[in-house]
């Protein structure tokens, strides 16, 4: 049965049985993060960074690493055109790494920006079986105002490793708008209960709560390898199983994906483990973790911006194959 484009994102994801599985998955793995979060100690951003470190860089990255997969896919019928969007891919990574060399918080807008897009969209075919722009920010926004809100020195300290500055320069621009987005997101939710609940489901719902709970609990870097690897990244191998890239039973997808997602993967953590030693030998002086910070979340913004493109383009292209 094809279904009409206004009644789904993605093609029929919302109503994937894996996709189903996972949100039950997700809402589990909330309630014991919450609980976790509740009891645990102090971290510092370096023991952070050092426990998300192996996670965000095989598990995170390996669902960019899909990115060539989707690409051949969506070009199949021309050929010719594989080598064009490749070079397309690369271009817009070198774009946005010339932004970050030149206006580093300009950067960090767009970034934060397009993530919460990717972000959204990605949930929204899991979450809903129609375009719903508010549900879109609710739950892309989530990663992000969790831990402005939940940690706002930390979270500063990070951005202003990115941008150059000093934590206290970055501070008080969060602590002005870090209440506006929350404000602006418990009126969405409210809307959302009041208007459409019947047409999203309590378990959305929970899971816009539980989730919300994570993020502002735990660390900001912890929250971010959460939300990044147990719920974005699952969605987005879900998606493309279940929009019929693959077609075999989930063993097979998984190590289908797995090697398929490798060599992209292996490439990007070679590039970043390079970059980071390029950086220390070029200014012995600074300081390991923070360049280290740096590579990281820049390497994952100079790939957002194509990978964000090229899922959506996916998803549209996908639509109605289930």
């Amino acid at each position: 049965m094809t279904l009409d484009r206004s009644e789904t994102v993605g093609g029929n994801l919302y109503r994937s049985s894996r996709g189903t599985w996972h949100q039950w998955f997700v809402l589990a793995t909330s309630l014991i993060a919450v609980m976790v979060a509740i009891t645990l100690p102090h971290m510092s951003l370096e023991q952070q960074f050092w426990i998300i470190l192996l996670p965000v860089a095989l598990f995170g990255l390996s669902h960019g690493g899909a990115d060539p997969l989707i690409l051949r896919q969506l070009v199949a019928e021309r050929p010719r055109a594989l080598a064009l969007a490749f070079i397309l891919y690369i271009c817009a990574s070198l774009a946005f790494i010339s932004l970050i060399w030149f206006f580093p918080v300009w950067a960090l807008v767009v970034f934060l920006a397009l993530s919460i897009w990717h972000f959204g969209f990605t949930d929204l075919a899991y979450l809903s079986p129609s375009g719903n722009a508010v549900l879109l920010w609710l739950s892309g926004s989530l990663p992000l105002l969790g831990p402005v809100l939940g940690h706002p020195q930390q979270t500063s300290e990070l951005f202003a490793w990115l941008i150059g500055r000093e934590a206290g320069e970055v501070l008080p621009a969060l602590t002005v708008a870090g209440p506006i987005a929350a404000a602006l997101w418990l009126a969405g939710f409210g809307f959302l209960v009041a208007r459409h609940h019947r047409y999203i489901g309590l378990r959305v719902l929970a899971e816009l709560v539980l989730v919300g709970a994570v993020v502002f609990l735990l660390p900001p870097l912890l929250a971010f390898t959460f939300y990044f690897c147990l719920i974005h990244s699952v969605r987005h191998f879900l998606a493309v199983a279940d929009n019929q890239l693959v077609k075999t039973d989930i063993r097979q997808v998984v190590g289908f994906l797995v090697k398929n997602s490798a060599p992209a993967t292996i490439i990007a953590i070679g590039l970043a483990l390079a970059t980071w030693g390029a950086v220390v030998v070029w200014n012995p002086a600074s300081s390991l973790l923070v360049e280290a910070v740096r590579v990281m979340f820049w390497g994952l913004a100079a790939l957002t911006v194509p990978h964000a493109f090229v899922v959506k383009w996916f998803w549209d292209r996908s639509h109605g194959a289930l």
